[in-house]
């Protein structure tokens, strides 16, 4: 079975994130995609205020009508640092052994610094879905690297990137606009209920 994962703070899920999914898991053909927000990133700050179960239930409601896809708790369960490596075993030890790990840009562009990264390359296939056109030519450059230096497998999709972030979002909730458009009704419905990013967390 082949099995996608696509991990993130999620805060909050957008449209670009919703999109990368879609692709993500009909390009590859997938028979299931995990979606998996973090409990602590080891690289990102999360938002202040805005705790790992919101995030996990914004996730749960943004992908709610994705086919084949699922939200799972299983890193803000584990607690400490959401390193993938430990979530990869994790998946292995109940069946998962075809395993396709999505990243955008800001995660190629870093990957040597995570977490014991040569066992994440040796445990699953890497899966490239530009995020902004700034830095394609770049992360072009450090998958061949990747390639070349550690044997690692990474492909390539070739999507148009959805330029929108979730920093944006969060300061436009912020300063008192109207995101609704960057994200799915149910979740944004769920921001103002809880006043979440108000004060610009």
């Amino acid at each position: 079975m082949k099995t996608g994962i696509y991990g993130g703070t999620f805060s909050p899920v957008h449209n670009g994130h919703i999109s990368a999914a879609r692709a993500f898991a009909d390009k590859l053909s997938l028979d299931r995609l995990i979606v998996i927000p973090a409990g602590i990133p080891p690289h990102k700050e999360v938002a202040c205020g805005v705790t790992a179960e919101d995030r996990l239930n914004m996730a749960r409601l943004a992908f709610a009508d994705e086919a084949r896809t699922e939200v799972s708790d299983i890193e803000i369960k584990r607690g400490g640092k959401s390193y993938t490596l430990f979530t990869l075993d994790e998946l292995r030890t109940v069946g998962c052994d075809d395993i396709y790990l999505m990243c955008g840009s800001d995660m190629i562009l870093t990957f040597e610094s995570w977490y014991r990264f040569r066992e994440v390359f040796e445990k699953c296939t890497v899966v490239y879905v530009p995020r902004d056109v700034k830095s394609h030519a770049a992360c072009l450059a450090a998958i061949e690297r990747y390639r070349r230096d550690y044997g690692a497998k990474i492909e390539v999709l070739d999507t148009v990137p959805y330029e929108i972030s979730s920093t944006e979002i969060r300061a436009i909730i912020a300063a008192g606009g109207d995101a609704q458009r960057y994200m799915p009704r149910r979740e944004y419905e769920y921001i103002t209920e809880r006043g979440l990013y108000k004060n610009g967390d």
